[in-house]
């Protein structure tokens, strides 16, 4: 039989009489589609592009360390996270899925 806990709180989580929720997470280099880097001019259509043409160029360009001008780390690679939580921590995650402090800070005059 599994046992799971929640990756948050550690908190055992019985998958008799608790909900088990999960959180995948993909982050991933994104390469913005650029006018100059695809097709040779605005009115183009997706069916007339050369896409190994387009490849040829991206890994070129991936040897040179840079794409559409900006610098490639090779450790940006792809990476997918599974966290399992709690109810309550799923709340939370909901609420505040990048875990961003709260803006309002309370500050009290020194008398």
């Amino acid at each position: 039989m599994l046992h799971y806990s929640c990756d948050l709180c550690k908190r055992p989580i019985n998958t008799h009489s608790d909900i088990r929720h999960v959180v995948k997470i993909e982050v991933f280099p994104a390469v913005e589609d650029a006018p100059e880097a695809g097709c040779c001019h605005a009115g183009c259509d997706e069916q007339d592009a050369d896409h190994l043409e387009e490849m040829q160029e991206l890994l070129e360009h991936i040897d040179e360390h840079t794409i559409a001008g900006h610098d490639v780390s090779f450790d940006d690679e792809a990476r997918s996270m599974h966290f399992d939580l709690c109810d309550a921590c799923r709340q939370r995650f909901v609420k505040n899925p990048l875990g961003f402090r709260s803006g309002k800070q309370l500050d009290f005059s020194n008398n």
